[in-house]
């Protein structure tokens, strides 16, 4: 039954991204290695330092990526959603995680050994151009991070960023609206945004007496006026 039931899951990732550019073999190969394995809101899947092992695919939930400096101040965050391999730093050099992967929500997800996985990639020419594809776009969204955590104006950082995660997580609804279906709490906007969690909740009312977004049981969704800003200049 085991057996069966990773056969039907991992085989519905087939032709998502990170895998339509292998071969049916190199695919079946992969699947092979693969362990499929449930984790609780809070749990921590590896921590940064720890041996860089196994590669990682969601198949429902949410995860988040961070790294302290350290003094334990925070400064860098990054979330994972369904369908997506990670973690993608380090491949094909690093020895260790560079950073810290959490469940936000109850999790399930497919892991395999990252050398496996290495080796049947580097091989495979189409891969890797999407490869480098994939980590430009990675690189591109921590310079704008950090492009963020510059603004002077925390009203504008936690707007910014409220605008990342609609672009990273969030999913059309059939009244056009986009809605993020994952938890986010104010304490960690705020977090995320270098401010207060009050500042964060200000500027929650603020767009929500715009009519431009709401803001209900932890979960934000974004009205159809709600158009992205240019975050770039």
């Amino acid at each position: 039954m085991r057996v069966n039931r990773i056969d039907f899951h991992f085989s519905k990732l087939r032709y998502q991204p990170d895998f339509e550019n292998f071969t049916d073999d190199e695919f079946e190969q992969i699947k092979e290695h693969a362990i499929l394995r449930s984790y609780k809101k809070g749990q921590i899947l590896f921590d940064e330092g720890d041996e860089r092992q196994r590669l990682y695919i969601l198949t429902e939930g949410l995860v988040r990526l961070e790294r302290y400096d350290e003094s334990a101040t925070y400064y860098y965050y990054d979330y994972v959603a369904a369908n997506n391999l990670f973690p993608m730093s380090g491949i094909f050099e690093e020895s260790t995680y560079t950073y810290t992967a959490q469940a936000m929500t109850d999790i399930e997800t497919f892991s395999f050994p990252v050398s496996f996985y290495e080796k049947i990639a580097k091989k495979n020419s189409k891969y890797l151009i999407y490869m480098i594809h994939k980590l430009s776009k990675v690189v591109e969204m921590h310079e704008l991070r950090i492009q963020i955590g510059l603004t002077s104006s925390a009203f504008d950082r936690v707007k910014q960023n409220l605008f990342v995660l609609k672009e990273e997580l969030g999913v059309p609804t059939e009244d056009g609206h986009i809605h993020i279906p994952y938890p986010i709490t104010l304490k960690e906007l705020a977090v995320n945004s270098g401010t207060t969690r009050e500042t964060a909740g200000q500027v929650i009312k603020q767009l929500k007496d715009s009519g431009l977004l709401d803001y209900e049981k932890k979960r934000f969704t974004f009205c159809k006026a709600a158009v992205t800003p240019a975050l770039r200049e």
